[in-house]
């Protein structure tokens, strides 16, 4: 793969394709400043509000209870960390940090949401929770001031 090229592809009704995926309709690789002014990467329809439950919840869409992961870690001899990688708005990272909030678990678990666009969910968070714009290309959790 050529240097700066995304494994995302734009097909047909302007669906966003994984190379792994089905690639039927597929016009072209995105080079990645195309990616981030692609509309399909703040469409809905891209998950941007995906939340902790509910129909479009990690659990119900991708198989996982985030805060029963977290909690369950906590007090672990390792620190408790969730990178959301293409995070969206950030809403279920925000919701997470808002529950840990609540069950006075904010210092215990470190929570980073990371996306291309920067919409994010305006919400007053505990300092547990990082909303980051940017690529994955080129962040690190060493970029990320502490």
């Amino acid at each position: 793969m050529a240097p700066g090229r995304r494994l995302a592809t734009v097909g047909e009704h302007g669906t966003l394709h994984g190379l792994m995926g089905r690639n039927a309709g597929v016009t072209r690789l995105l080079d990645e400043d195309a990616l981030a002014r692609s509309s399909v990467v703040a469409n809905c329809m891209m998950n941007r509000e995906r939340s902790l439950s509910g129909s479009n919840g990690h659990g119900r869409e991708l198989g996982i209870d985030v805060m029963a992961e977290l909690t369950t870690r906590v007090g672990a001899a390792t620190p408790v960390r969730w990178l959301d990688v293409c995070c969206g708005s950030g809403r279920a990272p925000a919701e997470a940090a808002g529950l840990l909030a609540d069950r006075s678990l904010t210092g215990q678990v470190e929570i980073i949401g990371l996306d291309l666009v920067d919409h994010f969910v305006s919400d007053s968070f505990p300092p547990s929770l990082r909303l980051i714009s940017g690529s994955v290309n080129r962040w690190s959790p060493t970029a990320v001031s502490t």
